[in-house]
């Protein structure tokens, strides 16, 4: 260095921490020799970089047969420009994580309520997430201030086809100083993200579990075959749906992955930070590495590829720290591995990567006799058999609005399984007599299959009976027959029908009809035309007998005959 004043200035700092045997002027450098340098504290080099850094110098170590501390001018970076661009993609990144948090929010309350889907998505998804990056990033200014370094704005990346965002890439103004340095930087971040992302995680999970989501449709982003094992290992206990989060415990898995996604050994990535402070310039061949890897993800989930593209931007290899010659200890060795299992603990190879679900629904009983009004509600048994090849969280909706109760042996059903529900309707006090029809929806992400159910409501009464008893308890001979002797002490016009449960077979003939009909339905209209216009009159003091002839063992089965006023007579069959 030609100027002797830098030289002395430098000369003198240096002597303030280090014994150095000699030094070599060079023309932009100054080379000081110490003897064992790896064995001083490393904190005196922290000092000596920092003092010589505010005087406008940097330095940094080599080793071969004498440790040395080289000192030069700092070089000019012009950061105004990269600033800019850094805001640019911060806002792009806020932009794109509250759309898809708003669109997320949309099909997990399933209403159209714009500023209320956006001040839930803004508080339950958008803020969380924040926080978690905000953490991230608070627990690396910690380890860069505690090393002597200053906090870089970092490198927001976009992630326009999924959560919002893909991590950050920091890249700070100056080197930095020590493989502790760059492990602790790297090292406290991912371990203060996933962490803040876990807790999120189990309160958001918490909150699926005890209050599942209003909307039946929604896609689920976790019900993938990609899952995170703290997914899988942590969440599920929590939340048997195995899948439709909600808002918050989704801010908390997508933290969990963009934080295993930059644990990665690749370029200035978190993890790629720590790969060079312990592997140095050997550490390129684990960026090769992972974004061979990357790209071949990117085949199957695009937004890989993203991450590829700013880790290229910056650099595939990783930093060197200034100091090179001191040793890393345990406890900074610890910090590291617990880092790199977060990567097997939270990443997730396709997160966002969905399977078509596909599922039967059957129900064993699709009408259901009320009558008197003697219940307070009707129960439906339904069953539903997972065909697809990923678990369902089955949603239900009954339209017309009415209040019910589903409950089941299990809320996720895994691939091949099957899991039996009873629903309740509550009927309403004012239901009309006669048939009321409802229609059962099941869902479980984007797939939908719909059942219909029937409640006929209806009055008994002592005018119209069936062997003189109403309700009268059918009970077939060892031929399977049953002969019943409808009267009414009226003449009524009626209709006969049958309402039975799955697989009922059964044959009727009516007194001085000779056409014999076989039915193989749950509803059917007990008449030479068994269509629901079909009336049958009948007249006081002659009784009506109906022959049945029972072809198979249903789990119930009632004949109904009644009036205009849905006024009846029920037979009931009992096994």
């Amino acid at each position: 260095m030609s100027d002797q004043e830098d030289r002395k200035v430098i000369l003198d700092t240096v002597s303030k921490y280090y014994d150095y045997t000699s030094y070599e002027n060079g023309e932009d450098t100054v080379t000081l020799r110490v003897p064992e340098f790896h064995l001083q504290p490393e904190q005196n080099f922290i000092k000596l970089s920092r003092e010589l850094d505010k005087l406008g110098y940097l330095s940094f170590t080599s080793t071969g047969d004498v440790d040395e501390i080289i000192v030069m001018h700092k070089p000019v970076r012009k950061t105004k420009t990269d600033s800019r661009i850094k805001l640019v993609l911060l806002a792009t990144t806020i932009a794109f994580a509250l759309y898809y948090g708003y669109q997320y929010q949309v099909s997990y309350k399933g209403t159209g309520d714009f500023l209320g889907n956006l001040a839930t998505s803004l508080l339950f998804y958008m803020l969380p997430l924040a926080v978690i990056l905000a953490g991230r990033e608070a627990a690396k200014y910690v380890a860069m201030k505690k090393n002597g370094m200053q906090y870089p704005l970092p490198i927001f990346i976009p992630n326009p086809l999924g959560i919002g965002s893909m991590g950050m890439i920091n890249s700070p103004n100056r080197p930095y100083v020590s493989k502790r340095a760059m492990i602790e930087s790297g090292g406290y971040s991912i371990i203060a993200g996933f962490f803040i992302s876990l807790i999120f995680l189990i309160i958001g999970s918490l909150t699926t579990y005890n209050f599942p989501p209003s909307a039946p449709i929604v896609n689920s982003q976790v019900q993938t075959v990609g899952s995170p094992l703290v997914l899988q290992f942590i969440a599920n206990p929590l939340i048997p749906s195995n899948g439709i989060l909600d808002p918050l415990a989704l801010a908390g898995w997508a933290g969990i992955v963009i934080t295993a996604f930059n644990a990665l050994p690749l370029g200035f990535l978190d993890g790629g930070l720590i790969s060079s402070a312990l592997f140095g310039r050997r550490s390129i061949y684990l960026s090769y590495l992972s974004l061979v890897v990357i790209i071949a993800l990117s085949v199957i989930y695009t937004p890989w590829i993203i991450l590829a593209v700013f880790a290229l931007l910056v650099g595939l290899k990783g930093p060197q720290p200034l100091n090179n010659i001191t040793g890393i200890r345990m406890n900074t060795k610890a910090i590291a591995m617990v880092a790199f299992a977060i990567i097997i603990l939270g990443l997730a190879p396709f997160p966002l990567h969905t399977s078509t679900n596909s599922f039967n629904v059957g129900v064993s009983q699709q009408y259901f006799l009320l009558y008197n009004g003697g219940q307070n509600s009707v129960s439906f048994n339904i069953s539903v058999n997972n065909t697809g090849q990923s678990t369902i969280v089955p949603a239900f909706e009954i339209s017309p609005t009415v209040g019910y109760n589903m409950s089941g042996e299990s809320r996720s059903i895994a691939p091949g399984g099957q899991v039996n529900y009873s629903l309740k309707i509550d009927p309403p006090y004012n239901m009309p007599l006669g048939f009321s029809s409802y229609q059962l929806t099941v869902y479980s992400g984007n797939y939908f299959s719909t059942v219909d159910l029937s409640i006929f409501k209806v009055n008994t009464s002592s005018l119209m009976e069936f062997n003189n008893y109403n309700p009268f308890t059918m009970k077939p001979d060892q031929n399977g027959s049953i002969s019943l002797a409808l009267t009414s002490n009226e003449p009524e016009d009626i209709h006969i029908v049958s309402i039975g449960g799955p697989n009922i077979s059964f044959s009727y003939y009516l007194e001085n009809k000779l056409s014999k009909i076989t039915y193989n339905s749950n509803l059917a209209y007990l008449l030479l035309s068994p269509t629901p216009s079909s009336t049958f009159t009948i007249v006081p003091g002659n009784a009506t007998i109906i022959n049945l002839s029972l072809n198979s063992s249903p789990q119930y089965w009632y004949i109904v005959a009644f009036n205009q006023n849905y006024t009846a007579a029920i037979a009931q069959y009992e096994t």
